[in-house]
């Protein structure tokens, strides 16, 4: 990262249009606490990112209610809000549940995808092969999962994803960190994209459901070690 304020980099990194000031703020800290850039019981001041991300402090505190709703800050009485301490428990939890949660929209959307959807799926991984930066392929790979389970409309669903997903990456991104690990190709979206276009159902299922366990299983397996040591 440049020698910069993690805050000012992502932000000049996160391709964002037509959000509020609160929206704008709240997924710039998401994406440095899913990175790492803010790492766990680190305070967050609201004077200090309100300067950098050039706000007021009211979009801060709406910003930083909302992650705290998501699991990713927490507000302790006289110290103010803190990023949350990850843990091996929530790590399992959150792989557990993106095992469960995302097979389900996959599906309901196979049946209800159209070939204009899938092409605009296929654009995001065409897009998701360019990015290096591992800043940013958290944000990919939110962007590409939820695109393939928009068909099926499930708002409640798709709400419990996106929290899953979120509190996972920041696993993956601490693996990633430890590993020195690069960003995987995308060889295993695209084979859940063609079973998407086949309309096989179930192959849909069993690729996303190996894709899931396969990154799940390779993390926590090394970051059990790693918690457990600290």
């Amino acid at each position: 990262m440049p020698n910069q304020s993690p805050l000012k980099y992502i932000a000049g990194l996160i391709p964002l249009a037509r959000v509020s000031a609160p929206q704008f703020v709240a997924a710039v800290i998401r994406e440095a606490i899913v990175t790492g850039a803010l790492s766990g019981s680190e305070p967050l001041r609201q004077d200090l990112i309100a300067t950098e991300l050039n706000t007021s402090k009211v979009p801060v505190r709406e910003a930083l209610r909302e992650l705290e709703g998501q699991g990713l800050v927490q507000f302790l009485p006289n110290r103010g809000f803190m990023v949350t301490q990850p843990s091996l428990h929530e790590m399992n939890e959150c792989f557990e549940l993106r095992a469960v949660l995302e097979p389900l929209a996959v599906r309901h959307s196979v049946p209800l995808s159209t070939p204009e959807q899938l092409d605009g799926v296929e654009r995001i991984i065409d897009e998701f092969e360019k990015v290096h930066d591992p800043i940013l392929s958290s944000q990919w790979n939110l962007t590409l999962h939820t695109a393939l389970y928009a068909p099926a409309r499930m708002k409640h669903l798709e709400n419990m994803i996106i929290r899953a997903h979120t509190i996972a990456q920041r696993y993956t991104h601490i693996y990633m960190q430890l590993r020195s690990a690069g960003i995987d190709s995308q060889d295993e979206h695209r084979a859940i994209l063609a079973a998407y276009r086949a309309k096989d159902v179930e192959a849909a299922v069993a690729l996303m459901t190996t894709h899931l366990k396969q990154a799940s299983d390779e993390a926590s397996e090394y970051l059990k070690d790693h918690f457990e040591q600290n």
